[in-house]
């Protein structure tokens, strides 16, 4: 089980990178597809530092893990932080395991 946890979770880091994402619902309450993402994602500032605390996961299945975690967006040049709890539902398709939602919720400071 340590072994998927740290499979899942670097996965979920990666995706806090330039790179394309599933459909989620936003912190703002939106839905964002997959574009919009990646739109959002090539704005995203270079000063932003993200980083991940108390991250779990459960097997739903023997196909998908929820995870769960708290996000801590760091904006360097004024040592800003926002947090967020995440969530996150994947799928294994047999050769990898694929996003299929995500969800961000802002915590009030």
């Amino acid at each position: 089980m340590e072994h998927l946890t740290q499979q899942i979770k670097s996965l979920e880091e990666s995706l806090l990178q330039r790179h394309t994402r599933a459909d989620q619902a936003g912190a703002s309450g939106n839905m964002v597809n997959k574009s919009e993402a990646i739109d959002w994602l090539l704005r995203e500032d270079d000063n932003i530092q993200w980083s991940l605390s108390d991250f779990q996961i459960r097997c739903l299945s023997d196909e998908i893990v929820l995870a769960t975690y708290r996000a801590h967006k760091t904006d360097l040049s004024t040592r800003a932080t926002k947090h967020s709890l995440r969530s996150s539902l994947w799928m294994n398709t047999g050769d990898r395991w694929v996003l299929r939602f995500h969800q961000g919720t802002n915590l009030a400071k």
